[in-house]
C-alpha cells in the first residue's frame, strides 16, 4: 500500500478526476438499473394483456408509472414502456461513451507526465548515476512500462466502478428475492478463489515479463548501434542466437500471462451461467416466484456476468502490471537520490573567462584510488590549454570537474577568482561550449544540427559558424546545402566533416569557454593540421578561452599552454618549446609521433 500511494502521488492522480470517473459510472449504472427494472412491469403489462385496472390492482407501483408517463402527455402502452426502457439504457451508453473517453484522455495525460516527468530529472541527475544506468533500461521504461504501469493505476478505479454497479444489481436481485441472491453471492465468493492461485501467479510472471523486455530492450539498443563490429567480428550467428533467446523467452512469458488470464475467465463464466441455471430451476421449483420475475432474475444475472468476470481480470491485470509499476518507482526514486544538487547562486556572465585549479583531488566513488591527485595549475584566458598525456591519464576527468559534472573530493577551482560552486550551475554551463571526441549527431539536416547549440540561432549565425569551423565550402556543394538530411550520426559525411560539423554547433552558442574533448582522433594528418588551423582561427576571431584534450601532439602544437597529465598528476607543463627541450613524457612521445 505503501508503494502504491507513492506511485499514486508520482503521477498526481487528482481527487477531482476520479470523483468524475466515478459519478458517470454511477449514473450509467442507474440508468440501466432502471432501464432492467422496467422489464418488471413490461412483463406485467403483457401479462395482464394491457388491463390498467388489473395491473393497479397486481402493485401500487404502476400508479407512480401512470403518473410518470402522463407527465411527458402520453397514456400507458407497451410502445412506451419499451421506449422509457430503451431511452434508459440509451443514456447508460451515452455515459459510458463519455466516462471511456475521459478515462482515456486522463489515463494518457498521466502517461505523458509520468514519462516527462522521468526525462526531465534523468537530465538532472549526477553523472555517476548515468555512469551506472545502461541506456537500454531505461529506455525500456519510458517506452514500454509507463504505459503498463500508467494503466494499473487507472483500473483500481474501473475496480471502484464495478464494484458500484455490483453493489446496485444486488440491491435489485435482493428485492426481488433475498434467499437466491444470498445463495448466489456465496456461489460467488467460492468461485472467485478458483483462480486466486493464477491471480497470484500473474504478478510473478508480470515481473518476469518487465525483466525480460529490460534484457532485450538493452540488447537491441547495444546490437544496432554496432552492426559493422558484430559482422566483422564473426559474431553475427551468436547474436542472432542470442536475440533469438531473449524474443523467445519474452513470448513464453507474454504468452504464460495470457493462458493465466483465459483461465480465470474460463472459470467464471460457466459459474455465473450454472448459477442462473439453478437459479431457474429453484425459482420455479421452491420459491413459485412468478414468470415476470424469473424474467427480470435472469435477465440482470446475465447482466452481472460480463461485470463480475470483468473485475476479476482487472484485478488479475492489476497483479499482472506490478513489475512495471515497482520497475517505474525504482528507477524514478533513483533518478531523484541521484540528483545535481546546485548550491551556487551568482550569475557567470563574463566575456573573459580564467580558470585556478588549486590542489584539486578527486577519486571514482567505486575506487579508493585518485584519478585526480593535487592538481594545480591556470587556464589563462582568451588562450588555448591542452592537456595531453597517456591514456587514463585522468584527462577527461579533470575537464568534467569545471562544469560541475563532477564534484572534487578536495581542493577548489575557481573561474575568475570565484569558486564554481557559488555560481548557478545553468550560468555556469551556459558559458561553455563542449565538443566530444566522437561528434553525437542526431538524424535531421545540417542546420537542425548546428542549431542544436542556439536554437534561437538567425541565418547569419548559422553561416558564420559554419565558416569558423571551416565546413561552410564543403555545405555549399550539397546539392540541398544548409537543408541536407545527414541521417543519424551523420554517417554519410567522414570523420573529419563531422567533427567540423560538431564543432560549428559549438561556435553557435557563442561561448565564452569551448571545451574540445580529443577532436582529431579521428582525423587524418591533413584533416588534423586544417583542424589546427581552424582552432587558431577561432581564438584570433573570437577571442575565446579553449581548453583541449588529445593525444595527437601536432594538434595541440601551437598551444599556449601545454599540461601533461600522468596518472592523475601533473608531469610537466609549458609551450610546445619548453616541452620539447626536457627529456620528459611529452618530448618522448612527439619524436615518436612525429619520426
Amino acid at each position: 500500500m505503501k508503494k502504491w500511494n507513492y506511485y499514486r502521488g508520482l503521477i498526481n492522480l487528482r481527487i477531482k478526476s476520479i470523483s468524475i470517473l466515478i459519478v458517470m459510472t454511477l449514473v450509467a449504472t442507474a440508468s440501466e438499473a432502471l432501464g432492467l427494472s422496467l422489464f418488471y412491469p413490461i412483463f406485467q403489462y403483457i401479462s395482464a394483456e394491457g388491463d390498467i385496472v388489473v395491473l393497479l390492482e397486481q402493485s401500487s407501483i404502476w400508479e407512480y408509472i401512470i403518473n410518470f408517463i402522463n407527465i411527458f402527455g402520453a397514456d400507458v402502452s407497451l410502445g412506451i414502456l419499451l421506449l422509457f426502457s430503451f431511452v434508459a439504457f440509451l443514456s447508460r451508453q451515452i455515459f459510458m461513451y463519455i466516462r471511456s473517453v475521459y478515462s482515456a484522455r486522463i489515463g494518457k495525460q498521466l502517461e505523458m507526465q509520468l514519462s516527462t516527468k522521468i526525462f526531465k530529472n534523468y537530465l538532472k541527475a549526477d553523472i555517476e548515476y548515468y555512469d551506472s544506468m545502461p541506456i537500454g533500461l531505461l529506455a525500456n521504461v519510458l517506452t514500454r512500462e509507463v504505459a503498463t504501469a500508467t494503466s494499473a493505476i487507472m483500473r483500481p478505479i474501473e475496480l471502484i466502478t464495478n464494484l458500484a454497479m455490483l453493489i446496485v444489481f444486488f440491491l435489485i436481485l435482493i428485492v426481488i428475492s433475498l434467499e437466491m441472491t444470498l445463495v448466489a453471492i456465496i456461489v460467488l465468493i467460492i468461485a472467485s478463489y478458483v483462480p486466486k492461485a493464477w491471480i497470484q501467479q500473474s504478478e510473478v510472471v508480470g515481473k518476469k515479463l518487465v525483466s525480460t523486455n529490460n534484457q532485450l530492450t538493452s540488447f537491441l539498443i547495444e546490437r544496432l548501434k554496432s552492426p559493422r563490429l558484430v559482422r566483422l567480428s564473426g559474431t553475427k550467428e551468436a547474436e542472432e542466437s542470442e536475440f533469438c533467446q531473449l524474443v523467445d523467452k519474452q513470448r513464453r512469458n507474454f504468452v504464460l500471462a495470457s493462458v493465466l488470464t483465459a483461465r480465470t475467465e474460463l472459470v467464471l463464466e460457466p459459474v455465473v451461467i450454472l448459477l442462473s441455471l439453478v437459479f431457474l430451476y429453484l425459482s420455479v421449483t421452491m420459491f413459485n416466484m412468478s414468470i415476470e420475475l424469473i424474467g427480470l432474475y435472469l435477465l440482470i444475472s446475465m447482466r452481472l456476468l460480463p461485470v463480475v468476470k470483468s473485475t476479476m481480470l482487472l484485478w488479475q491485470s492489476v497483479k499482472n502490471s506490478l513489475g512495471s509499476i515497482e520497475v517505474v518507482s525504482n528507477r524514478f526514486q533513483q533518478i531523484l537520490n541521484s540528483k545535481e544538487d546546485d548550491t551556487g547562486n551568482i550569475t557567470l556572465t563574463s566575456s573573459e573567462i580564467e580558470i585556478d585549479f588549486n590542489s584539486v583531488c578527486y577519486s571514482y566513488p567505486s575506487s579508493h584510488k585518485l584519478a585526480i591527485n593535487n592538481v594545480s595549475f591556470l587556464v589563462p584566458a582568451n588562450k588555448t590549454t591542452a592537456i595531453v598525456g597517456p591514456s587514463g591519464g585522468g584527462k577527461s576527468t579533470l575537464i568534467d570537474l569545471i562544469p560541475r559534472l563532477r564534484i572534487p573530493d578536495s581542493g577548489t577551482i575557481k573561474i575568475n577568482g570565484i569558486r564554481v560552486e557559488e555560481y548557478s550551475t545553468d550560468s555556469l554551463r551556459k558559458i561553455i561550449a563542449y565538443v566530444p571526441q566522437s561528434p553525437q549527431i542526431f538524424n535531421g539536416s545540417i542546420a537542425d544540427h548546428i542549431r542544436y547549440g542556439n536554437k534561437d540561432a538567425n541565418d547569419e549565425d548559422l553561416h558564420r559558424s559554419a565558416s569558423l569551423a571551416g565546413i561552410d565550402s564543403f555545405i555549399n556543394t550539397l546539392p540541398e546545402k544548409y537543408n541536407t538530411l545527414i541521417g543519424e550520426d551523420a554517417i554519410r559525411l567522414s570523420g573529419g566533416q563531422r567533427q567540423r560539423l560538431d564543432l560549428a554547433r559549438a561556435l553557435i552558442q557563442k561561448a565564452h569557454l569551448l571545451i574540445l574533448d580529443e577532436p582529431t582522433s579521428n582525423l587524418d594528418a591533413d584533416s588534423e593540421d586544417s583542424f589546427k588551423n581552424t582552432l587558431i582561427g577561432i581564438v584570433k576571431e573570437t577571442n575565446t578561452t579553449i581548453v583541449i584534450i588529445a593525444h595527437r601532439l601536432p594538434s595541440i602544437s601551437h598551444a599556449d599552454q601545454i599540461i601533461v597529465l600522468n596518472n592523475g598528476e601533473i608531469e610537466e607543463m609549458g609551450a610546445h618549446t619548453e616541452l620539447l627541450s626536457c627529456d620528459g613524457w611529452y618530448s618522448k612521445a612527439w619524436k615518436k609521433q612525429t619520426s
